[in-house]
């Protein structure tokens, strides 16, 4: 492991390095499988025939980590898998790029068990998640991964009570989880829990908060403050930020957390990748005493390097050892970079191909996905549990001399 001396020592220190999906318009009707591509209805790798042919830099593919070995499966019937997703309107292009990770991911599986994927349009509305489910389910899915907002998943986990199909949401609420629905996305409480751990052992026993006005910046904030408050670490402040905010408004509630912390403090900022350069900016204008600062997995690809204010920071996040291999892979296989939430996609997408592999019947059921040893994705490990919820083991990402380093490997903490 690297050195974690310093991480959070009060001097500054370099900055962080560090580094999303699109896709051609494409028919939604017909299935995809792994072993007949040309027929499918996301984008096939542009510059290879087979994106099998490629493996991760590190020599091997997302596996489940179980013991003994898998069963072998006893029926042809091909599993179909709905996917629940975007595909018109103005989130078209975002929601065909996740259609796109979920192909890629059973290619790279090279299982024996026939999938096929049926792309299914929620129109980015509730309604129209239900609407979705319903229709996939009539098509003979048995497992479903989608929606990708709160209340489209809210929406397709009622329409589809009582039909005994697995549904992996690609939402962290967990308000939303039962048996049979996983809320298999990021948990921004699980992830601020683990960051203020981290920090708590670096020294630090003071925190402020500042999060977007939104579902995930309240949780973020929520789980910053009943992490504190097991740690005994005081709660200086918290404030949420309104997308519509002014740039005085914002730099104002920054100067305020910052002026609350009187020693060994941080700041706690779960805001964006894509909003970090903005708050570079405002905190470059009212830092004196450069408090480190803490973020979650929004963090992941931000160029850290390039953001001053950022130098002394750290974030539970996924290993970029495998993210960038993943993104690296989707670059290679389709020629475009990866859209956020692709590789969430693709980790599902695997774990529910290596389940059919081993799974006895035509379809899927909880007992498939709940395996007691977890799976390990490119997003790090995690484990769906019977109660609904994906369990996630974050990194802890810092800096070593000007790069983006391994802190504590995800192993060493849970969610």
């Amino acid at each position: 492991m690297p050195d974690q001396r310093g991480i959070f020592a009060f001097t500054r220190i370099a900055a962080l390095t560090a580094g999303l999906f699109a896709l051609a318009a494409c028919d939604v009707t017909r299935p995809v499988t792994a072993s007949n591509p040309g027929q499918s209805t996301v984008a096939s790798p542009t510059n290879q025939a087979d994106p099998r042919s490629r493996r991760w830099s590190e020599g091997r593919l997302p596996s489940y980590q179980t013991s003994g070995a898998q069963r072998a499966a006893t029926s042809n019937a091909p599993i179909r898998v709905g996917l629940l997703l975007p595909l018109s309107g103005p989130y078209a292009a975002y929601g065909k790029s996740l259609a796109d990770a979920a192909a890629l991911a059973l290619f790279d599986a090279q299982i024996t068990r026939q999938i096929e994927l049926l792309p299914r349009d929620t129109r980015a509305t509730p309604e129209g998640a239900a609407a979705a489910a319903v229709d996939a389910l009539s098509s003979g899915a048995t497992v479903l991964i989608g929606p990708v907002t709160p209340s489209g998943a809210i929406a397709a986990a009622r329409a589809t009570v009582g039909s005994g199909t697995p549904l992996l949401l690609l939402t962290g609420d967990r308000s939303a989880a039962e048996p049979g629905v996983f809320a298999a996305g990021h948990a921004p409480q699980a992830a601020a829990t683990r960051i203020i751990d981290f920090a708590h052992k670096q020294g630090v026993r003071e925190i402020a908060g500042v999060a977007p006005d939104d579902a995930a910046g309240r949780a973020a904030l929520a789980g910053m403050q009943a992490a504190a408050q097991v740690r005994g670490i005081r709660v200086a402040g918290q404030a949420s930020v309104p997308a519509q905010a002014s740039g005085d408004a914002r730099r104002a509630t920054l100067a305020s957390a910052l002026q609350s912390l009187q020693g060994n403090g941080a700041l706690f900022l779960p805001f964006p990748a894509e909003a970090l350069p903005t708050l570079n900016a405002d905190l470059g204008a009212i830092m004196s005493g450069a408090a480190p600062l803490l973020g979650g997995p929004e963090w992941d690809g931000a160029n850290l390097a390039s953001l001053p204010a950022f130098a002394r920071s750290a974030y539970a996040g996924y290993d970029p050892r495998y993210t960038g291999s993943f993104r690296q892979r989707y670059q290679s296989a389709y020629g475009k970079p990866p859209a956020r939430g692709a590789a969430l996609v693709y980790d599902l997408t695997a774990t529910v191909a290596l389940a059919a592999q081993s799974a006895r019947g035509a379809g899927l059921g909880n007992h498939d996905l709940t395996l007691a040893g977890g799976f390990q994705g490119v997003q790090g490990p995690f484990q769906l549990t019977r109660d609904g919820v994906a369990v996630r083991r974050y990194a802890i990402i810092g800096v070593r001399n000007g790069q983006l380093q391994i802190v504590e490997p995800a192993n060493a903490g849970g969610s």
